[in-house]
């Protein structure tokens, strides 16, 4: 029998998750996290982040075109777009398939980071990072968008880690944060994002997501899938200033992602988009109960985990 090395991903102080790996890639700790790519036999390349399950090369098509496709779809002609992290560049691939697209700014503060993604994941970012549509910043997102000119960007994309104590994304999902966002938009803009676990034993974070982003944006949609290495359902969230995103049938999506992707989904389709805005009855009563607005001195904040290996 293989004996292999094991990952111990924490879900709580009694639910441990394993991941036999056979190699450690790479390590790399920077001044914002400490992450380490090894290979699993079941998932191909895993990427870790402060002792989370990042993304792997064998699903994370579904993570990243749920992040994407049901706001570009839903937006009548996505041209300007600001991401907000998305390091691996899997974010970015997704964004650049829509033909529409004629500008993206890539934001994110950890440039060394970016430097190993674009090393060592060419599977998840295929050479995105270097289309002549793309503008690569590493500086404190909030701060760069904030400096941004008003009715900017049709569309927001926040693909950042979790608010942990003290991490450098701990304040771009705050009221305040969720405000400039608002600002920047164009009237018809969407803002998406990750949104964190949902699930019945971890909702909290994603219902004070949802609370937070309803006092700026008049249309708030929250969006679950079931993403098998994090061996869990994920939550996104969709806000809009004046299109709801379940108004597009089936047909007419199916319709739009023929026209105008330059290349197919593999998740994301007509279907697909109305089973990822369908919450379950129970998960639908913990997200009314609970939750709370999220505030720059009041933040909502994870401990990070210990070191993963």
């Amino acid at each position: 029998m293989k004996n292999w090395n094991w990952f111990h991903d924490h879900f709580s102080p009694s639910e441990i998750h394993l991941h036999g790996y056979s190699e450690s890639i790479s390590s790399l700790t920077t001044d914002f996290q400490a992450i380490e790519i090894i290979r699993s036999p079941v998932y191909g390349k895993m990427v870790i982040i402060d002792g989370d399950v990042q993304s792997t090369e064998r699903d994370e098509y579904i993570y990243h075109e749920t992040l994407v496709h049901p706001a570009f779809i839903a937006h009548p002609n996505p041209e300007t777009i600001y991401l907000a992290g998305g390091g691996e560049g899997a974010t970015l691939r997704e964004i650049l398939k829509h033909k529409s697209v004629k500008s993206v700014i890539k934001c994110d503060i950890d440039v060394k980071a970016i430097q190993l993604f674009m090393e060592v994941l060419p599977e998840w970012h295929q050479n995105s990072f270097f289309d002549n549509r793309v503008t690569l910043l590493h500086e404190d997102a909030r701060v760069n968008l904030e400096n941004q000119k008003n009715n900017s960007f049709d569309i927001i994309v926040s693909d950042l880690t979790e608010p942990t104590e003290g991490g450098p994304s701990q304040k771009l999902f705050s009221n305040e944060f969720f405000k400039i966002c608002y600002q920047k938009l164009k009237p018809d803009g969407f803002i998406c994002l990750q949104a964190s676990l949902l699930q019945i034993n971890s909702y909290e974070m994603h219902a004070s997501i949802l609370k937070t982003m309803q006092e700026t944006f008049p249309i708030v949609r929250s969006l679950i899938t079931f993403v098998p290495s994090f061996d869990t359902t994920w939550g996104f969230a969709i806000g809009s200033k004046s299109i709801d995103p379940l108004d597009i049938v089936p047909g007419e999506i199916n319709k739009r992602i023929e026209e105008r992707l330059t290349s197919k989904t593999k998740f994301y389709d007509g279907i697909s988009h109305g089973s990822l805005f369908s919450i379950s009855k129970d998960i639908g009563s913990l997200l009314s109960a609970n939750g709370r607005v999220i505030e720059d001195n009041k933040p909502f904040t994870l401990k990070k985990k210990k070191d993963i290996v």
